[in-house]
């Protein structure tokens, strides 16, 4: 019974000593804890996240690949753009900016429309491209083996071969057909049709 009474009192004075030494810790180091909503102490050095920007190796870049048309978004994790490394986010939109004034042939073909910064948090950026479909309006003249071709708006379907040769046109107008000759409604292409055809 003595040896229980021990015991307890020993059990009681560590639990005593070791809430005192957690009291007096946060006394003599309060810059790592901070008060939270319910009052209770909380150590901030462990909370904080890591910072976004500038863009390093360790960040992570989630691409979403946007099709509103067609009600689909595709995802991909990519580790690493290389020229995004020490980039801060006026640097990222700056970039997407400037991807968007240079796009590549494909994706202009393709309907890439926007392509944004949507999230930032840790060491996580997430960016969309939006696609949609291209509409196509209007002709083009080319030429094409000396001859006049029609192509759809989309400078690859055929819509006419005609026999009017490249050497029947005004200088200024061959110039124009030999780099695309962009008719804008039917009335137009017409009107080219029945005033260069002998």
């Amino acid at each position: 019974m003595k040896r229980n009474i021990i015991f307890l009192i020993f059990a009681i004075m560590t639990g005593i000593l070791a809430i005192t030494g957690i009291f007096l810790h946060r006394f003599f180091y309060p810059q790592n804890y901070a008060k939270n909503e319910l009052g209770e102490y909380v150590n901030i050095t462990v909370s904080q996240q890591t910072s976004t920007f500038p863009v390093n190796k360790s960040t992570i870049f989630n691409v979403e690949y946007d099709y509103p048309e067609e009600d689909r978004l595709l995802k991909e994790q990519l580790k690493c753009i290389p020229a995004l490394m020490g980039c801060d986010k006026d640097g990222v939109e700056r970039y997407l900016q400037n991807y968007m004034d240079n796009l590549n042939q494909s994706e202009r073909e393709a309907g890439l429309c926007s392509y944004k910064m949507i999230s930032y948090n840790g060491n996580e950026i997430t960016l969309r491209k939006t696609f949609k479909k291209p509409e196509y309006n209007g002709y083009y003249a080319k030429s094409y083996n000396g001859l006049i071709v029609i192509l759809q708006g989309d400078e690859k379907t055929v819509y006419d071969y005609t026999q009017i040769s490249i050497a029947d046109l005004p200088d200024d107008l061959q110039e124009s057909v030999l780099k695309g000759y962009y008719l804008s409604s039917d009335e137009e292409l017409y009107s080219f049709l029945e005033t260069y055809t002998s």
